[in-house]
Formats: structure tokens, C-alpha cells, sequence
């Protein structure tokens, strides 16, 4: 049985074009040793019909766990995620996030037991995420949109980052869901993601958290580990699907939270 070094799980909904990107920046990594999850938060077949494409091509193992659609549920697919996988290093990232070439060595070397790392992303506009084909990926082309000045930014976060480590901040360094890696023992001391973690995001500062108050290292890859990220206009039928969901910020600016999610990857009997 293959027991790759890195486990990337890639949460994603009703986005076949853009999770057809990504797989191919995961088919030109500089790294082999790892597998990739599709964490589907209740597509259509059409999902479906990218992972058996993709796995047919025999990149990289590929695997798929599903939920249905009942809005935005991420923190419980990725989980799902997290479950089916069985790499050390699990590296959590995106089904719209196209990685840069390095992108999966820089969490596999940074990443040591008992760390989380954290990195950042280039956000394509509307017209560069048009432009963007299966070939024009395969080779690479999408890396020119990382500029000087996003290198710039990323190095300025980066430093940022050392700094508040540095003067004990717990809610640093600063992550983002697509970006974010840890190892797979402290990932389940803490439980994983808060599964009730309701509406758009917070889930991964959540966890960032829990990691930090558990005591695992943080390690920041701002500069050295990043993403692209794809417009929703090369999926639009994502927007017809979604499910207004609630406010998360409510439940994540709530006093006491335990290091260890009640309601997380392993379930109390």
C-alpha cells in the first residue's frame, strides 16, 4: 500500500474546470511523494468525471469522498478529506488554487513533526482566469502572474509573521485555508477543523488557534509556498448551486473554545 510523505486534500464545489487546473499544477510538481484527496462539498457529476480523468492519467494516487450539497460545509468535507488520506504531512489547500511548482516540496520540507505552516496565494483576475487552458497550464504559464510585487508582499508578510511569533501572538502566523499544512499528529490533538463552523470562512483561523494554544510550532512559507487562485467565472454554475449559509464570525469570536474540537475529526461515542 502507497504511504506518500504528503497528503493534499483539496475541498472544492462545482468547480470541474477550475479542479481540472489544479490537478494539473499538482501533475507538474518538482515533489512525488504525495497523494492528492478531492473533498467534494456536493457537486454534480461533473466533479465526478474530472477525478476518474485525472486518476485515469496516474499523475499521483487520487482520491475522492463526497458530501451532499447543504451549503457552504467545509470544515466537514475537509475532515472527510483528512480521514480518507494517509500521508504524515497533511496539506490543506483548495480545488480553485493552482499551485506553484515548489509548492508541495516547500510543506514537505518545512512541515516536521509536531508543526503547522502556513502560506499565502496571487488571486487571478476575471480575464487571467479566462485565459487560462489545460495546456497553458501544463506549462506552467499561469506562474507568471506571481510579479515581482506579489513577491514583495509575500516577503513583507512573511517578516510580519516572524515578528509576532516572536512577541508570543497566538492568532499568528496569518493563514488562509488553501495554504495550509500540518502535521498529522498535532492535526489530530487538536480534531481537526471545527465541523460547526457555519457560512464562509473562519474555519481555518479556528484551527490556526487550537494549533497554536496545543502547542504545535508555526512555521510560516509566506514566499516560499503559494497558490493561484481561479475566479469562479471559469465555473459560474457555482454560483447558481450555493446555499446561503450563516455568519461564522459569531460562533468564532466566542469566549473558552477548547483546544480539542467537540465536533471534529474523531467523534465522541
Amino acid at each position: 500500500m502507497f504511504m506518500p510523505l504528503v497528503s493534499v486534500v483539496l475541498a472544492t464545489f462545482e468547480q470541474p474546470n477550475a479542479l481540472a487546473f489544479a490537478l494539473l499544477g499538482y501533475g507538474r510538481q518538482s515533489f512525488k511523494d504525495f497523494e492528492v484527496v478531492v473533498a467534494d462539498d456536493g457537486s454534480g457529476p461533473a466533479t465526478r468525471k474530472i477525478v476518474d480523468e485525472f486518476r485515469a492519467l496516474g499523475s499521483f494516487p487520487l482520491k475522492h469522498v463526497r458530501q451532499e450539497n447543504a451549503g457552504f460545509r467545509r470544515a466537514k468535507i475537509t475532515n472527510e478529506g483528512i480521514r480518507a488520506s494517509s500521508g504524515r504531512v497533511i496539506l490543506i489547500s483548495d480545488g480553485d488554487c493552482v499551485p506553484h511548482r515548489d509548492f508541495v516540496r516547500a510543506h514537505a520540507e518545512a512541515c516536521a513533526p509536531g508543526a503547522f505552516c502556513a502560506g499565502g496565494y496571487v488571486r487571478l483576475n476575471p480575464d487571467q482566469s479566462r485565459a487560462l487552458t489545460r495546456e497553458n497550464v501544463a506549462a506552467g504559464d499561469y506562474e507568471a502572474a506571481c510579479t515581482p510585487a506579489e513577491l514583495r508582499r509575500f516577503r513583507w508578510t512573511h517578516w510580519k509573521n516572524r515578528w509576532a511569533l516572536l512577541f508570543g501572538r497566538l492568532r499568528k502566523p496569518k493563514v488562509y485555508g488553501c495554504n495550509l499544512s500540518a502535521d498529522r499528529d498535532v492535526l489530530y490533538a487538536v480534531n481537526g477543523l471545527d465541523e460547526n463552523f457555519d457560512g464562509f470562512g473562519k474555519e481555518d483561523s479556528d484551527l490556526r488557534n487550537r494549533l497554536r494554544r496545543h502547542g504545535a510550532r508555526p512555521v510560516s512559507l509566506w514566499g516560499k509556498a503559494w497558490v493561484y487562485h481561479v475566479e469562479d467565472v471559469v465555473d459560474p454554475a457555482c454560483r447558481e448551486r450555493r446555499i446561503p449559509r450563516g455568519d461564522p464570525y459569531p460562533y468564532y469570536d466566542r469566549p473558552d473554545v477548547p483546544v480539542r474540537a467537540v465536533n471534529g475529526l474523531v467523534k465522541a461515542p
